[in-house]
């Protein structure tokens, strides 16, 4: 089963104080889940601990500049990179880790 979520990029001004375009595409996500293991829960941006995880199969184009809206609530992130182990049956993958409110 797959989820439909939004990326927010861009938007704001540049350097000199002239408009950036903001752009909102929708991806697929392989999964969504609440929270995140253990591991990943104090790693959303500014101490900010991470609501939700998105999980992106094949690989995504994320940064951690943009936000994504999942179940209609927008978010922060911080993006991890996977690649499979030589041989693995494992695709490259994308997992977004997902906070809001200040740290």
């Amino acid at each position: 089963m797959s989820e439909i979520v939004i990326r927010h990029r861009g938007g704001g001004f540049d350097d000199d104080g002239n408009p950036v375009p903001a752009s909102d595409v929708e991806l697929v996500a392989a999964a969504v889940a609440p929270a995140a293991a253990p591991a990943y829960l104090d790693r959303g941006r500014n101490g900010a601990k991470v609501s939700v995880s998105v999980y992106f199969r094949p690989a995504v184009d994320l940064t951690r500049n943009d936000e994504l809206t999942v179940d209609g609530v927008r978010y922060r992130i911080e993006v991890q990179q996977w690649k499979p182990r030589r041989g693995g049956a494992c695709r490259a993958g994308t997992l977004a880790l997902c906070s809001t409110g200040e740290g």
